[in-house]
């Protein structure tokens, strides 16, 4: 191989090391820059926000966030003059036995009421009322879930279980929706809130 042909080979050799060395280093360039870009994202939702959207999230965190967590409370945790929606449902599922939903329900319905009478009646900017409706479909969902269950005390057999896995579709829709309106919160505040599809309900 004469002297130039060498020349051209080595040329020729480095040139495809440099680019081998480019294309390895290309996805975590990329990466890199996609980090960036989020960080930049959030940084720029957080500069934005204005006062007054901060302010909105602040009113509901006061005035809307209590009141879910007392609608919440009907279902999990009773109060000292009411059992728990959870506590009836699980007697009636795993022991047949539907005396605590039978003594409760319209205990739960008055409290579920008294909860959306209240969220309605609080005044919020145009731009707020959204996720105060987001609020609101939530816990009414989980009363028509105490209104399936009540239904479900006074049936039996296959009927009593497909009415009991609607109770187990409505609580769980309630929950998705009460998370979407939390999120919505966080948008207000300028935070990034993901985006995601709600998981899969039970079926029947």
């Amino acid at each position: 191989m004469t002297a130039p042909d060498v020349a051209v080979e080595h040329t020729w050799r480095t040139t495809w090391r440099g680019r081998i060395r480019r294309a390895r280093r290309r996805p975590v360039v990329v990466a890199g820059l996609l980090a960036a870009l989020l960080v930049a994202a959030f940084v720029l939702g957080r500069a934005t926000a204005t006062d007054e959207d901060v302010d909105i999230a602040a009113t509901i965190d006061r005035r809307i966030l209590p009141l879910i967590i007392d609608a919440d409370g009907i279902w999990t945790s009773g109060s000292d003059d009411r059992t728990s929606v959870a506590e009836g449902l699980v007697a009636l599922r795993h022991q047949g036995d539907a005396s605590i939903v039978l003594m409760s329900f319209d205990q739960w319905l008055v409290a579920y009421d008294a909860i959306l009478l209240q969220l309605a009646g609080i005044d919020l900017p145009a731009v707020a009322r959204p996720v105060q409706r987001q609020f609101i479909s939530a816990v009414m969902l989980s009363r028509d879930a105490v209104e399936v269950l009540g239904r479900a005390a006074d049936a039996t057999g296959a009927t009593r279980t497909d009415l009991l896995v609607e109770v187990d579709r409505l609580r769980q829709r309630s929950e998705q929706l009460t998370q979407s309106a939390r999120a919505s919160v966080a948008d207000l505040d300028g935070q990034r809130a993901d985006v995601a599809p709600p998981a899969t309900l039970p079926r029947f």
